[in-house]
């Protein structure tokens, strides 16, 4: 019965940083279309994502480029999430769960 407990955790705390996930890229991909940003959508995203993102634009600046700049704290971010906190988090719920389940 504990195994089952810990699968359908670690499935369900997988399955929210997934949903995050393609929502950061969601906002990345509608940075290509300002007018999204007037929109339910648009202000939704926003509130969803700048929390996490709002730290990394505080250290990272944007990267000139002619008329337009590339925001480089946005790929750190991605990076970061996928690379760090995704795996760092399953990491701690796996030390948590397994600890949990050696009490039961």
């Amino acid at each position: 019965m504990p195994g089952d407990v810990v699968s359908t955790v670690v499935h369900w705390v997988g399955t929210v940083l997934s949903v995050y996930w393609y929502i950061l890229i969601a906002r990345g991909l509608l940075s290509f279309f300002p007018d999204v940003w007037n929109t339910r959508l648009g202000s939704w995203l926003v509130k969803i994502t700048e929390p996490y993102l709002a730290p990394f634009r505080r250290f990272i600046p944007s990267l000139p480029l002619g008329a337009v700049s590339l925001d480089l704290s946005y790929l750190v971010a991605l990076l970061v999430y996928n690379l760090f906190l995704v795996r760092g988090v399953m990491v701690v719920l796996g030390w948590i769960l397994s600890a949990v389940g050696s009490v039961l």
